[in-house]
């Protein structure tokens, strides 16, 4: 296979399966085993009560509207790869240029949205994407023009070098990776122990894989082990302290002590 097919598919390739799962987390919107969907009805229905729109109608009609869109661009990306595949080339470029212009029109909404809505975080990221079809298209049009040669695979020295190395940083950083995952989910469903950094105030520090059945767990069972003590308040931790580690979540809990309590409230009786 020539070089310049096998980058020509990829381009393919990666556009068709990133509108086809946009349409899947449309269609599967919720959390499954090997799927975490998106909500975006309760995101459209935010941003568009940031407008004063509070009716769910407008944010039903724009997501049926731009689901719509990233089904045909999925429809029209996988048709110019299977067209690419038959090796029919005009037909192939027709589909990827419409499914390229769809998308563009599509990002190009939606970097307008981020501009009513306010959200100039998704705006760099829409603008990206923007930039990358305008780069895939004209990588895809133009090298098809190249001669490209067969791609060949020459084991030499130095290769065998290099797989050499990889496989060594490979083995390594795999190991790395194992050993610190067997020691973060061997915690990953425990409670957290509380420090007392203060008189009354306590710290938890969270790994950066607990979920809130965690937290309720971690907090109802300090208040298990510390029935002389009333909470107050919680607390998360300012993003100057959590930024010291970043996989991990601060959280403090305030809390009073009940016979201190009773002893104030006896006073003033």
């Amino acid at each position: 296979m020539k070089e310049k097919n096998i980058l020509r598919f990829s381009i393919l390739f990666y556009w068709t399966f990133f509108w086809g799962l946009s349409v899947l987390d449309k269609i599967i919107p919720d959390v499954h085993h090997l799927w975490v969907g998106k909500d975006f009805f309760a995101l459209f229905i935010k941003f568009f009560g940031s407008l004063g729109l509070k009716d769910p109608i407008f944010a039903t009609l724009a997501l049926a509207f731009i689901s719509s869109l990233e089904g045909f661009n999925f429809v029209f990306y996988l048709l110019a790869s299977i067209n690419f595949l038959k090796g029919n080339e005009s037909l192939s470029q027709k589909w990827f240029f419409r499914a390229i212009f769809t998308s563009i029109t599509l990002f190009s909404l939606f970097s307008i949205g981020d501009q009513v809505f306010g959200d100039r975080f998704q705006l760099l990221e829409h603008g990206l994407f923007w930039l990358i079809l305008i780069a895939s298209w004209v990588l895809f049009k133009y090298i098809s023009n190249s001669d490209g040669k067969l791609l060949e695979f020459n084991v030499d020295n130095g290769l065998k070098i290099a797989i050499a190395i990889g496989v060594f940083i490979t083995v390594g950083a795999s190991i790395s990776i194992i050993d610190f995952s067997s020691k973060t989910f061997s915690n990953v469903s425990a409670p957290v122990e509380g420090v007392e950094v203060i008189e009354d105030v306590y710290k938890f520090d969270f790994p950066f894989l607990a979920d809130k059945l965690v937290w309720e767990t971690t907090i109802n069972t300090f208040k298990e082990n510390h029935p002389e003590l009333k909470v107050n308040y919680i607390y998360t931790g300012p993003s100057e302290l959590n930024s010291k580690k970043k996989t991990h979540m601060l959280l403090y809990v305030f809390t009073e002590n009940v016979k201190s309590i009773k002893d104030l409230s006896l006073i003033h009786i």
